[in-house]
């Protein structure tokens, strides 16, 4: 019971206002707003990311075995069912074809439509290991997307095969991204649970932070169990 008594004797009565709280710094308003927002758009921009991943993550549970679409040219709106793992045939037009590189991590990719139609297009990476082209390939195993699914990872491709070469491509065309089998895609799984675990995380603070201190009820409390 001493420790309880000394606890008493320096604590202000139940009700009476704290003089030595009082006379602490009131805390910077505007840097805790600050702080605050700063938070909060950091929670808006894990959860965007997140978003924009949930297709390439998606793609990771579906089949490894490659549906066959058959020939480019006599394809449908029905048979183009996206976020698949595809095999087409077709002649490649090396007229439309163009080469770019991604600025992120500097990878390279040829892009080109195959013959007798304009509404799919498939993409080859240039620069993979092992990975042997030839000018008479016509039979190509990926992810089968649309531009518009990609959104910007694609929208400088979009923009000059549109306006530099005349190629009708619009959010509704489709892309097949060739050698991209689903188990690659982990890393879309992964970046996709840490950004939903940090947006977690960063708003249980947020609602900590706003959570109202009751002092004197705890400090009754400490009492009581001394």
């Amino acid at each position: 019971m001493t420790g309880a008594k000394s606890i008493e004797a320096g604590a202000p009565p139940r009700g009476q206002v704290d003089e030595e709280l009082l006379a602490l710094p009131v805390p910077d308003r505007r840097r805790r707003m600050t702080t605050l927002t700063v938070m909060a758009l950091a929670v808006a921009a894990a959860l965007g990311l997140a978003w924009s991943l949930r297709l390439d993550a998606a793609y990771f549970f579906a089949s490894s075995a490659p549906v066959d679409l058959g020939e480019a040219r006599s394809l449908g709106a029905a048979d183009l069912e996206t976020n698949r793992y595809v095999t087409v045939s077709g002649t490649p037009m090396a007229a439309y074809a163009i080469e770019y590189e991604r600025l992120i991590g500097g990878e390279r990719y040829g892009v080109f439509p195959l013959a007798g139609q304009r509404r799919l297009f498939v993409q080859v990476p240039l620069d993979a290991p092992g990975v042997g082209r030839t000018a008479a390939e016509r039979t190509f195993s990926g992810r089968l997307v649309t531009f518009g699914e990609l959104g910007g990872r694609v929208g400088a491709l979009q923009h000059h095969l549109r306006e530099q070469m005349d190629v009708p491509v619009g959010v509704d065309t489709y892309l097949v991204m060739a050698d991209d089998a689903p188990g690659s895609y982990v890393w879309a799984l992964a970046l996709l649970a840490l950004c939903l675990a940090f947006a977690l995380l960063d708003a249980w603070l947020l609602l900590r932070w706003f959570r109202p201190i009751r002092l004197e009820e705890e400090a009754g409390d400490g009492l009581a169990a001394a």
